[in-house]
């Protein structure tokens, strides 16, 4: 077993000197723990690289059914007794999948650890796919999804992702469609499971109140003879970039225009995110941002107005959000696109200042419970960060200078060649900009 240690400082919810520890298996399981004892708790992340990315064409939504069908029964309890037996103590599991990772997230208290790793290995290597169990939850996915139908900031987020990447694996969401949900199979469920659900394929985060010899020991008997394959790796190709400014417009009977506009953005490993962090916040964050103080505060054309980028391992992308009466779409979208040109040319020193403190004020309370700092130490492990990330964030964001933060800006946002979506009852021509080549 290889074991890697370091030690942070963390805030007190953490109590003093922290020690994160890396810890694999031999068949390439990973485990990461945190031991903490302020309270008798224990949160639990278990993530496998299995998301959305990596569902079929025409399967879109696989890897979701997936996720949740390993909660559905396992070959010892049914799907009634993994819900009882983790009620039963009062703790919490359930599943989650993004587009890169399908997994678990769990919460015990300290005394019913054994459960919880017990429920976690049954789950993971024993799902027992029940077609019954199989068919209700297909059917409530498809529900779900048509359920969002008339919701338009449903509609923007996903007309949005297919505008950016047309037919990349990224431009449908996690939960897929109602069409290519309604179509799975369980032999579909069960195939993606035996080529992705693999030890050396997965990583476990343990935070709380637990010794790790322990929880290793735990892990070693419920893990240690999960037998390791080859993963089938599958190597999306990276986004590409519109050439120029595109729209689609997606008509509905409102008085709002529920306005997108953005692009292809980086992904994980990008060299400079710090710089294009505090740069995005400095365009979009939610008060004295660039974004906001055009769109709201002077022109008081919304009540809300930002931006964001949305980081995946194979890709990503940047947008700006504008909800507006439609009215005054053309004016919302023409001001955000300026805001951006003023942060390409008109940073100041000030800016990244604030930008500065913000995150160094903000970054502790991100990991001011043991549920925050699971989420945390899982992302240091998704993006490859170091363990000494959390001791190093600080020097990290005071790094970052004026003339990084507008390269930043100059690299990752592009106000001439954009995608902009539009829900809302317009037209193209009520959007008096020329150079858009709208889109059906």
């Amino acid at each position: 077993m290889k074991r890697i240690r370091i030690m942070i400082l963390l805030i007190p919810v953490l109590c003093l000197a922290t020690v994160i520890e890396r810890d694999t298996l031999r068949n390439g399981l990973v485990a990461l723990t945190v031991e903490a004892r302020r309270i008798p708790v224990i949160e639990m992340r278990a993530y496998v690289r299995a998301g959305s990315v990596y569902d079929p064409a025409g399967r879109e939504g696989l890897a979701n059914i997936v996720a949740e069908m390993l909660l559905r029964g396992t070959q010892n309890r049914s799907a009634q007794e993994v819900v009882e037996s983790i009620e039963s103590v009062g703790g919490m599991l359930s599943a989650f999948c993004d587009e890169d990772y399908i997994g678990l997230s769990g919460k015990v208290l300290n005394k019913d650890l054994a459960l919880l790793v017990d429920l976690l290995a049954e789950c993971l290597r024993r799902p027992s796919f029940e077609t019954a169990e199989f068919e209700r939850l297909k059917s409530e996915v498809v529900s779900g999804i048509r359920a969002k139908a008339d919701d338009p900031v449903a509609i923007s987020t996903r007309e949005f992702r297919r505008l950016v990447f047309q037919d990349h694996r990224l431009a449908h969401l996690p939960e897929g469609h109602d069409t290519t949900v309604a179509m799975l199979t369980a032999s579909d469920v069960r195939e993606f499971y035996s080529r992705k659900i693999l030890p050396d394929n997965t990583f476990l985060v343990f935070i709380g109140d637990f010794t790790r010899d322990s929880l290793l020991k735990l892990l070693g008997g419920r893990f240690g003879d999960w037998e390791r394959k080859e993963v089938l790796a599958i190597e999306p190709e990276r986004p590409q970039p519109v050439s120029q400014a595109v729209g689609r417009i997606v008509p509905m009977k409102i008085s709002q225009a529920y306005i997108t506009l953005g692009h292809v953005g980086p992904g994980y490993g990008a060299p400079d995110w710090f710089a294009a962090r505090l740069m995005n916040y400095m365009l979009g964050s939610r008060s004295r941002s660039y974004i906001w103080d055009r769109v709201r505060e002077e022109k008081g054309l919304a009540y809300d107005a930002y931006s964001y980028f949305k980081r995946f391992h194979w890709g990503g992308y940047f947008a700006a959000e504008v909800q507006t009466k439609k009215e005054m779409a053309t004016e919302a979208v023409v001001t955000v696109l300026g805001a951006i040109r003023q942060v390409q040319d008109s940073l100041r020193a000030a800016d990244v200042a604030r930008a500065r403190n913000f995150y160094t004020g903000y970054f502790p309370l991100t990991i001011d419970s043991y549920s925050k700092m699971a989420d945390l130490v899982s992302q240091v492990e998704i993006e490859g960060l170091g363990l000494n990330y959390i001791d190093r964030f600080e020097d990290y964001v005071g790094q970052v200078s004026l003339e990084q933060a507008a390269a930043a800006a100059r690299e990752y946002l592009c106000p001439d060649r954009y995608c902009l979506l539009i829900v809302g009852d317009l037209q193209p021509e009520d959007i008096a900009i020329d150079s858009i080549e709208w889109l059906e």
